[in-house]
């Protein structure tokens, strides 16, 4: 809250072109760069940069989908893959083939779009077909068995496969992936498409170096995958997740090392200080868009997550937080972070630029703590509380999935904050 006034009234320095979705900030036709706007253009237009600078790197990890002739052929963008997770067979005949849990084959149960995914079983293996039109029991259940509880049916044997039994799988590390299907999106609009080998090839061709560590909490209010043998940050994604997402970090430093030249090449005067020792010139000023993208990144990570999964009703990926947990989920969605849609770096950038446009300028802002029962009677205060969850909801405990992230973008700026490995 102390960065925007501090940068307050001042033009962007980044050079044009701008992101396509940029909205002018103008007034009357000339450009109106008061308050924070000049602040909210740059992070548009740096987090443009960043952008194409990671597709330009893994930007062959997310190639487009060639579309079946009877669904008009030509190429298209992919908007997300859809995974189911896996285990061996538990029925010995079986044992060899990792069959899916899947919590749904609907793809979309939207009226006249409604699509769902069939399991074509040959000999010892599956694969699987998008089919069009309204889904009928057997795909709306999956391979998920009736009652509650994370049971599931082997695919190949109708074997039962029990929650113990998957538990155990998950944490002996045998827990797999298949690839459902495609969502796309072509000039005919949003459109599924069949799985073919080639395109998980494309996906376990990913190898990432970097993995963030730390213990995902072992028990939450609304439930957890650590039973399931995803105990680590790191576990709740998949590698090319994990590559674009490592990718996006080491950008951030190399274009907070642009803005900085691009600030002095502007005039701004270079105090060498940082945002940390209350600085206001070039450095302060890199570091802080430095900040605003590790926000969009960490938007970002809220999307490309395997606990992220796919909204039939509403044809959109969900992101991992739709509550205050991280339960397990058997069917997931991978977005594409080049799409133009959720998960795509630039459309993050977008919503916190539109924020920062709007922020209040008029006083410094700051932050300090202190015992409530300790304050000034004669201090004017205003008193907000959250609904009374006190420690009904693990606040601290789930904001390390977005911690253990910005740690490794931030700390170097505000190293007391980012001291401690957890929060």
């Amino acid at each position: 809250i102390e960065i925007p006034q501090r940068f307050a009234g001042r033009e962007p320095i980044a050079a044009k072109p701008r992101p396509k979705s940029h909205k002018d900030a103008t007034t009357d036709g000339f450009e109106d760069w008061t308050g924070t706007r000049g602040l909210a253009e740059d992070l548009r237009r740096y987090s443009a940069i960043l952008r194409d600078k990671a597709k330009a790197k893994i930007g062959h990890l997310y190639p487009q989908v060639d579309v079946p002739a009877q669904q008009g052929g030509g190429k298209a963008t992919v908007i997300a893959w859809l995974w189911a997770r896996t285990v061996r067979s538990p029925n010995p005949a079986f044992s060899h083939v990792e069959v899916p849990l899947a919590a749904t084959f609907v793809l979309s149960a939207k009226p006249g779009k409604e699509a769902y995914v069939v399991p074509v079983i040959e000999g010892n293996s599956y694969r699987f077909e998008v089919t069009i039109g309204s889904p009928n029991d057997q795909a709306k259940a999956g391979t998920k068995a009736s009652g509650r509880g994370a049971n599931f049916i082997c695919l190949m044997s109708g074997t039962a496969i029990s929650g113990d039994y998957i538990k155990r799988e998950g944490q002996a590390g045998r827990m797999g992936t298949r690839l459902l299907a495609v969502v796309a999106e072509a000039s005919r609009g949003r459109m599924y498409i069949s799985p073919t080998p080639e395109m998980e090839d494309v996906a376990n061709s990913a190898q990432a170096l970097w993995r963030p560590s730390g213990d995902v909490p072992p028990r939450l209010s609304g439930g957890t995958c650590v039973p399931y043998g995803m105990t680590q940050w790191g576990d709740l994604f998949s590698s090319r997740q994990l590559v674009a997402l490592n990718t996006f970090s080491d950008l951030i430093d190399e274009v907070k090392s642009m803005v900085m030249t691009d600030a002095r090449a502007a005039g701004w005067v270079d105090d060498e200080r940082g945002l940390a020792e209350g600085g206001s010139g070039a450095r302060a000023y890199a570091e802080a868009l430095a900040i605003y993208l590790a926000f969009t990144r960490d938007k970002v990570v809220n999307w490309l997550s395997t606990i992220s999964h796919w909204w039939p009703g509403q044809d959109k990926i969900r992101p991992t937080f739709t509550r205050q947990a991280l339960p397990m989920t058997w069917d997931y969605s991978e977005a594409n972070p080049f799409a133009g849609a959720a998960g795509d770096f630039l459309v993050a950038a977008e919503g916190i630029a539109d924020a920062i446009a709007r922020l209040p300028v008029t006083k410094p802002g700051r932050a300090i703590q202190k015992d409530c029962r300790l304050l000034s009677s004669d201090t004017p205060i205003i008193i907000s509380t959250d609904p009374p969850y006190y420690d009904n909801i693990f606040y601290a405990d789930l904001s390390d999935f977005f911690y253990v992230w910005l740690r490794r973008d931030l700390r170097a700026i505000y190293p007391e904050v980012f001291a401690t490995l957890a929060v």
